[in-house]
């Protein structure tokens, strides 16, 4: 399962880097594709992950999520 993460906050590689890291601590994760540009995450999942797990997760570490969308 494929979605896409429209994070608000993330501004350099440093920043990528650590919601790279944080979307790999969940179980799930199967690869995490991050654009700087758009402020958004491509993420394959092995099965479904609940879309506030997500959001909390990515608040946990400083950034915000303004929308998730399952593609």
């Amino acid at each position: 399962m494929k979605k896409i993460i429209e994070i608000e906050g993330m501004n350099c590689s440093h920043c990528t880097q650590k919601v790279e890291n944080a979307l790999y601590g969940l179980p799930e994760t199967e690869e995490v594709n991050i654009n700087l540009e758009n402020k958004c995450s491509e993420v394959d999942f092995s099965s479904d992950v609940d879309d506030k797990l997500i959001s909390d997760l990515i608040k946990s570490i400083g950034y915000l999520v303004t929308n998730i969308k399952n593609i």
